[in-house]
């Protein structure tokens, strides 16, 4: 948890740039051990001092890790007496107090109005914002800017597609030697940083997901429901029949201009309510996914997380997913019957407690992520001997669904014209034809890159080799290891898929002309 908390200073004879050992709390503060655990973060500053208590000229300001009891990490230094480097401190006393920096206070606007700030995690709020600037189309809700309100952040579309913005932010992956531990996420608002580059020196990544069309975006809408058939239009409604890609439930090509009961299909069905319209990307599921358990690492309480639990090992959003409507970790989280029979599939939206199944364990989040129906999600692909991710450069709502043109999202042509060779295998993706479990107890899963294929990479879901085997942290979620040609990913898993099903399933099992009753999609859209 991030702490600011008044007067808190103690000193430090720590000598160099490592890790501060504290020596106790000045006359009139506390220590930091008063108002910190082990694994919060706070906002600290250090300023040398002689015996006679003049200052050196050696000085930091930061973010700073208590790491353990009477110690401070240095996470992220904001600005300091080296040229806005970690200081190798010099032999003496230093104090170190806990204070409010330039970057926060640049950023209290942000924070109090809410607009474009991603929350703090753990708090009411998390995970979703206020829209900078509303597109044509879009309105607010009566709770849209209310933090307290099942609405915020949530928009409603002119077809009745409820949706969620959400804003752009930094992530941080823990490896256990850059201020956080193994596999914990942290998340700052974009405001954190100055510019990208910053950011990257402290380790911290803008997502993938928050590049389109070459330009970097400020944040994305997304439904907040799967997408069922509103009078022709794919919308995000709450208690619709979702929407699947075969012919026998509730089919795509019951839409408007009747588009193909396959993957590839979920293009063409997006754009029936607007050529801004596109299925969720791969880098977009992996983004909530991302903030679902960094909120979970942050909790402690079902306060502002309804999912989490004390013992953690079902700290993570609950679906349809017990082929018996209900979840399998959960059984008290139940869900409607969509009628379609020979199916145990759910109404969008019809959970009994819908917090339980968001993204943000808050009524304001992205909903039914784990189970009921798989969702076609766009961005990595195959032609049956390597893997490729989608160019920055590309923008999502000009991939067409075909093989032969430069804008298809499969075939030569397309791959060549939008795509980043992955290679024949990627960390995690060995073309095994096997079933893997995304997480482990103790080695990285993701890599902590911030640019290039491995970022990408991370942020479109794909473990590192050693990322495999299993955690609850991670939900114990499927990876499909499989490497086919025309590969369409599908992700969060169905009805009947148990405990491989979750926010981070992952399935590279098939084809774009494949054709399911357990796969939909819901839809996105930049600015």
């Amino acid at each position: 948890m991030h702490r600011i908390e008044d007067r808190v200073a103690e000193t430090t004879a720590t000598v160099g740039a490592g890790a501060l050992a504290l020596a106790g709390p000045l006359a009139g503060y506390r220590a930091f051990s008063a108002v910190c655990a082990v694994g919060d973060t706070v906002p600290y500053m250090i300023e040398a001092v002689t015996p006679g208590g003049v200052l050196t000229g050696e000085w930091e300001c930061g973010i700073g890790t208590y790491t353990a009891p009477a110690t401070l990490a240095r996470t992220i230094v904001t600005s300091s007496s080296n040229g806005g480097a970690l200081v190798a401190f010099a032999a003496g006393t230093k104090r170190v107090a806990l204070a409010l920096l330039a970057t926060q206070l640049r950023a209290v606007p942000e924070i109090a109005s809410g607009i474009n700030h991603i929350g703090i995690p753990g708090q009411m709020g998390f995970g979703v914002g206020i829209c900078p600037a509303l597109p044509a189309g879009y309105s607010r809700l009566a709770g849209t800017e209310d933090p307290a309100s099942a609405t915020y952040g949530n928009y409603r579309y002119s077809d009745g597609s409820d949706m969620c913005w959400i804003p752009a932010h930094f992530y941080k992956w823990g490896t256990g030697l850059n201020g956080l531990a193994v596999n914990v996420v942290s998340i700052l608002p974009r405001s954190a940083f100055a510019t990208v580059a910053d950011a990257n020196l402290q380790g911290y990544a803008l997502g993938r997901e928050f590049y389109d069309g070459g330009i970097e975006q400020p944040g994305f809408f997304i439904d907040k429901w799967l997408c069922s058939n509103n009078a022709g239009i794919a919308s995000s409604v709450k208690l619709g029949a979702p929407l699947s890609s075969a012919a026998v439930h509730n089919p795509f090509s019951g839409l408007a201009g009747a588009p193909s009961n396959t993957y590839s299909g979920a293009i063409a069905s997006a754009k029936t309510r607007g050529a801004a319209f596109f299925p969720a990307s791969i880098f977009q599921r992996v983004c909530l996914a991302r903030l679902a358990l960094a909120h979970a690492q942050a909790s402690s309480s079902s306060t502002h997380c309804a999912w989490w639990t004390s013992a953690g090992t079902t700290s993570y959003p609950k679906g349809c997913n017990n082929n018996a409507l209900a979840d399998h970790a959960d059984l008290s989280v139940t869900f409607t019957w969509d009628g379609y029979a020979g199916n145990n599939s759910a109404l969008t939206g019809s959970a009994s407690n819908v917090a339980k199944t968001t993204h943000n364990g808050q009524l304001s989040g992205v909903a039914d992520l784990n189970g009921n129906l798989w969702e076609v999600n766009l961005g990595l692909t195959s032609n049956g001997a390597n893997f490729y991710l989608l160019k920055t450069a590309v923008a999502m709502r000009n991939l067409t669904a075909g093989n032969t043109l430069a804008t298809d999202a499969w075939g030569a042509a397309g791959i060549a014209a939008q795509y980043d060779d992955l290679g024949a295998t990627y960390g995690a993706l060995l073309a095994s034809s096997t079933a893997k479990v995304i997480g482990h107890a103790t080695n990285k899963v993701f890599d902590e890159a911030v640019s290039g294929l491995a970022w990408a990479a991370t942020c479109a879901g794909i473990p590192l080799v050693g990322g495999v085997g299993g955690t609850n942290a991670f939900g114990n979620d499927y990876l499909y290891d499989y490497r086919v040609n025309e590969l369409c990913p599908i992700g969060g898993g169905s009805w009947n898929t148990s405990s491989a099903a979750g926010v981070w399933a992952l399935n590279l099992d098939y084809a774009r002309t494949y054709s399911s009753n357990a796969v939909g999609f819901r839809a996105a859209s930049y600015l």
